[in-house]
């Protein structure tokens, strides 16, 4: 059951990271500039959680932490192949410009949204408790 209710949950945080790209690229890119990336990180992060806290409300059942941590796996491995697979089929990027998100440099805090995408089943089973 936390499985698919995990998967359920993280086709609801890809909707909400493609609003939340097209709300940065349309709207905060002008308005903020350089401080889209991480203001959009951090919009992503607190959307995500409320997902999370959304569907882990809604199971009846208490996991273990390793289980938890194994579905934070599962959601880093489906975003990461969800990012590449549409970054170069749709957006028709090329490997070195995916590859770009995950420089901390440029101000893009993709790197560390998908360590926080990884603990988060974790973290919000505590908030939980």
């Amino acid at each position: 059951m936390l499985y698919e209710a995990g998967f359920v949950a993280w086709l609801g945080m890809l909707v909400c990271a493609i609003l939340n790209g097209l709300l940065r690229e349309q709207l905060l890119q002008k308005v903020a500039g350089k401080a889209a990336l991480p203001l959009s990180a951090f919009s992503g992060a607190v959307l995500f959680t409320f997902v999370a806290y959304t569907m882990f409300r809604q199971l009846e059942a208490s996991y273990s932490a390793q289980e938890y941590l194994f579905l934070g796996l599962f959601w880093l491995c489906l975003t990461i192949l969800f990012e590449c697979a549409f970054g170069r089929w749709v957006l028709k990027k090329t490997w070195r410009q995916l590859a770009g998100a995950y420089d901390i440099r440029t101000g893009n805090l993709w790197s560390l949204l998908l360590l926080y995408i990884l603990a988060l089943p974790y973290v919000v089973s505590k908030l939980l408790l």
